[in-house]
Order: C-alpha cells, then structure tokens, then sequence
C-alpha cells in the first residue's frame, strides 16, 4: 500500500534531506520479503537505509537512521537525518549513479581518507581488492 504522509519533523541534531536518489539495497530486499535480520519492520514502513538528496544547498550521501523505524527510510520524498552523519558530495555529480555506489563506496572512502590518511601520490595496499568496497577503493585510489 502507497500513502502519502507528512514530512518529518526533524530532532535534534537532525537536518531534513530532499531526496534525489536510494537505491535499493540486500537489506531492503530482505525486509520487503520478512527475513531480515531485524525482524519484521515497524508500520507504516517506508524502505530505503541510504540515498543521496539536498540539504542546505548541499548535494549529500546520506544514511537512513535505522532503515526500520516508522517512516525514516530514504525512499521518500524527505527524510530527516542526523547532520553529523551526512557526507558532502562535489559539485555536478549524478545523483543516481552515487546512490548505486552507495555504502560500500563510503566505506572506501572512509577507510582511504579519514583512516588512512592518504595523500595525493602516496602508494596503497588494498587488501580484499576482490570485493565491492574493495574495488572502490582500488578505484577511489587511482584518482
């Protein structure tokens, strides 16, 4: 069943989120089909754990909350989020395409910046270069 619902009021430390893109992810999989691990979602369920969207003139990656509360996944048309969870994208990307990437390449790009550090013309190891997150930072790594 599709309703309409009211936008979210956010919370504290919470900005709300135009959303442009979620992908469809494992997890929404297994919740639409009552296996996930979590357990059946709470009603009125609204899926989506990720997206990418508009907040304060920013384009931005973000992370649903829980992805199984009443109403706070990403595919809607606003979603409230905590800002210090958001992660601010460049100028002129496509919104679809970052939203297919989703976690995995956020997960390289933490691990590749926030972590280790890495500078411009400073070599890598990926190990795990087989797997999705992985190859992106194989990717991530190049540029």
């Amino acid at each position: 069943m599709v309703a309409e619902r009211k936008a979210p009021v956010p919370g504290g430390g919470e900005v709300l989120v135009d959303v442009l893109a979620a992908p469809i992810t494992p997890l929404d999989l297994l919740c639409a089909s009552g296996t996930s691990y979590f357990g059946t979602p709470a009603t009125p369920y609204v899926p989506g754990v990720q997206g990418v969207g508009t907040s304060g003139g920013r384009t931005v990656w973000f992370p649903s909350p829980a992805g199984m509360a009443p109403g706070d996944g990403s595919m809607a048309e606003v979603a409230a989020v905590p800002e210090a969870a958001l992660v601010e994208l460049p100028d002129g990307v496509d919104p679809v395409r970052l939203a297919a990437l989703g976690l995995s390449a956020v997960a390289a790009h933490m691990a590749l910046t926030w972590c280790g550090e890495l500078a411009a013309g400073e070599q890598v190891i990926v190990l795990g270069a087989g797997g999705v997150v992985g190859q992106a930072a194989v990717q991530l790594a190049r540029t």
